[in-house]
């Protein structure tokens, strides 16, 4: 083997490992972001706080989603991690807000008018946590066309095909997430399917009066999914 081609070999094999370490780091950054939003939106399906926001004591509810987080995740909050720091100050914001009345009529009419419902949350979080980041990283609730509630969670191109192509395919594991660089930068989905607490809006008559489609939500069925967009740097 010649010199220049050795000299190519390595640099080739230097960008493999190089690109390798930038994906697995990026993977473990939008994982962390939606444990946390997750995390933050179990405690807010609560019939209580959900009818009256101002019933939420806001210490205790950051001590119990970091606890919730590093259940899940496997670790402890880590408080330099500063998208990490970034979502959780936007949660403790909108969580805040309700609590103090801020979004009072906010939602006036519908089925479930000025309900702080946890969709309601996970966006106002997603557009704090935007706003906290300057536009650099994203962390949104998606799903299909057929249950879609409201259209300014409508997915896009992107998430269409992960959501129709994989997350609605029988054959794709429970739970499994999907994620890949784009042209904008990295992006990760990852699915979510109803729970007993979901069903009192998305099951049965309610659930076909608020869709964009006549559908009634079933248990353990896909409901929706968390994106993530971590644009690039350039």
């Amino acid at each position: 083997m010649n010199k220049t081609l050795l000299v190519r070999l390595v640099v080739t094999l230097i960008l493999i490992v190089t690109n390798t370490a930038a994906f697995a780091g990026q993977r473990d950054v939008a994982t962390d972001l939606t444990t946390l939003l997750r995390s933050a939106r179990a405690i807010t399906v609560n019939s209580n706080t959900i009818n009256d926001p101002s019933a939420f004591n806001i210490s205790n509810f950051v001590t119990e989603t970091k606890r919730k987080y590093e259940k899940s995740a496997g670790k402890k909050f880590d408080e330099s991690d500063v998208l990490l720091t970034q979502l959780m100050d936007a949660i403790t914001y909108v969580i805040k807000n309700a609590k103090e009345g801020q979004y009072v009529g906010k939602w006036k009419t519908g089925a479930y008018a000025n309900k702080f419902l946890p969709a309601r949350f996970a966006r106002l979080v997603g557009l704090r946590f935007e706003k906290l980041t300057n536009g650099k990283a994203i962390i949104r609730l998606t799903t299909s066309s057929q249950l879609l509630v409201n259209t300014e969670n409508k997915a896009d191109a992107w998430e269409t095909d992960v959501i129709e192509q994989k997350f609605r395919n029988p054959s794709w594991p429970k739970n499994k997430m999907h994620d890949n660089y784009t042209n904008d930068g990295f992006r990760l989905m990852l699915p979510e399917y109803y729970t007993a607490g979901c069903l009192s809006c998305h099951g049965g008559e309610q659930g076909k009066a608020i869709h964009a489609e006549p559908v009634e939500g079933q248990l353990g069925a896909f409901g929706g999914a968390i994106s993530v967009l971590l644009y690039d740097d350039d």
